[in-house]
């Protein structure tokens, strides 16, 4: 077993990568603590090589970080969103060429966010031990059967690789994979920006426009405060804490005092911040605050037809063999519905008529809401059937 603790041997691996043209790669990291999760081990399977590469002693990543960038070498990940968001965070690259396991897993029909081990054991027959899955990677040594574990992360994303390349091959589905992986290169999946990060707090909204302009305050001065510190945004205020500032506007710092959620020690630190924030955001005018994302107002008819809909989905998604989710979940429908009716879906468009999901169910999504196509029970079969109908 190789472990590598210095640069040269990983610039040697990733060459080796360029000359076999795929890397399976996986990631352990702790981000509990840091305001940029600290990336503790890299596991490696380049050809018949399978490395683990330490972070904490290797000083150069620049031939890895390269590597996940290049068009020219694909990547075969398991769940590789939050690995991928790690790797941005060190290289300010998008990732290029990824093929995610998990997701070609749901493609071929084995399967929504299947885990790796279940994955490996279904196509390989290979049962993984699971005892080190909360280990603490950050601490050294690490022990044999750590490694062992780590390893095995990669050990088999070739051959999985090769199993799940075959089979969408063979179902026609490659192009569905590639549009799903292509989504890993868009850099708004990593970036921050400052003035959407209030979007992501729980509870946003219930606020008013008022109490969402002074939120995005509070939100950016919060992740200032948490790069400062390097730690997580939560560990400086939770997003409960914000929320309930923002609704409440406090103008002194005796406001804030009876605030729950905001502790003495905290409130001493930075209450005059605070307060600041709140201002900025009260001081925005009514025509530049930021509205709250509205659900599409159903009539009784439309949650009709958004149930349809979804049974109608369910029947094409049980002859394909793909779960329901992978094509649209209950917000994608009765979004399409409410375009529908206004008609805004010539130029508004949904994700179900567009791509891969188009060419599935676009049509059949068409004329289901024109009226001409129907579901009934086939009393031969017993199965969900469809009806068109001439209009």
């Amino acid at each position: 077993m190789d472990y590598i603790r210095t640069a040269a041997p990983l610039h040697e691996l990733c060459e080796q990568a360029k000359t076999v043209g795929l890397v399976a790669l996986d990631l352990e990291f702790i981000r509990e603590h840091t305001y940029v999760p600290k990336l503790a081990l890299i596991q490696m399977a380049v050809g018949e090589s399978c490395v683990i590469v330490d972070p904490l002693e290797v000083n150069d990543l620049s031939p890895l970080l390269d590597l996940v960038a290049s068009p020219h070498i694909l990547k075969v990940l398991h769940a590789a969103a939050q690995d991928m968001e790690v790797l941005y965070w060190h290289s300010g690259k998008a990732p290029v060429r990824i093929f995610d396991t998990q997701i070609a897993a749901a493609l071929v029909g084995l399967g929504e966010q299947l885990a790796y081990g279940r994955l490996v054991e279904s196509l390989l027959g290979v049962t993984l031990p699971k005892g080190e899955s909360y280990s603490d990677w950050l601490r050294r040594p690490l022990s044999p059967t750590q490694l062992a574990y780590a390893l095995d992360d990669v050990r088999y994303l070739p051959a999985l690789h090769h199993i799940l390349s075959t089979r969408l091959e063979e179902m026609g589905r490659t192009v569905w994979a590639t549009e799903e992986f292509r989504k890993f290169e868009m850099l708004d999946l990593y970036q921050r920006n400052p003035r959407t990060l209030f979007r992501r707090l729980r509870r946003h909204h219930t606020l008013s426009s008022q109490g969402l302009a002074i939120l995005r305050e509070l939100a950016d001065w919060r992740d200032g405060e948490a790069q400062r510190r390097d730690c997580p945004p939560g560990s400086v205020l939770r997003d409960e804490t914000l929320v309930d500032i923002a609704r409440k506007a406090p103008m002194t710092l005796d406001d804030l005092q009876r605030l729950r959620g905001l502790q003495r020690r905290e409130l001493e630190r930075t209450g005059a911040a605070l307060l600041d924030a709140v201002a900025r955001g009260l001081a925005v005018t009514e025509a530049e605050r930021p509205q709250a994302p509205r659900r599409p107002r159903l009539t009784q008819t439309d949650e009709l037809i958004v149930k349809f809909l979804h049974v109608c989905l369910q029947t094409l998604c049980q002859r394909k063999k793909l779960p329901v989710s992978c094509l649209a979940k209950r917000a994608d429908l009765e979004e399409l519905v409410y375009k529908y009716r206004q008609g805004r879906l010539a130029t508004d468009g949904s994700p179900l008529l567009e791509g891969w999901r188009g060419a599935l169910v676009g049509h059949e999504v068409l004329e289901v809401l024109e009226g001409r196509l129907s579901v009934h029970r086939d009393p031969k079969t017993g199965t969900l059937a469809f009806t068109q109908h001439l209009l």
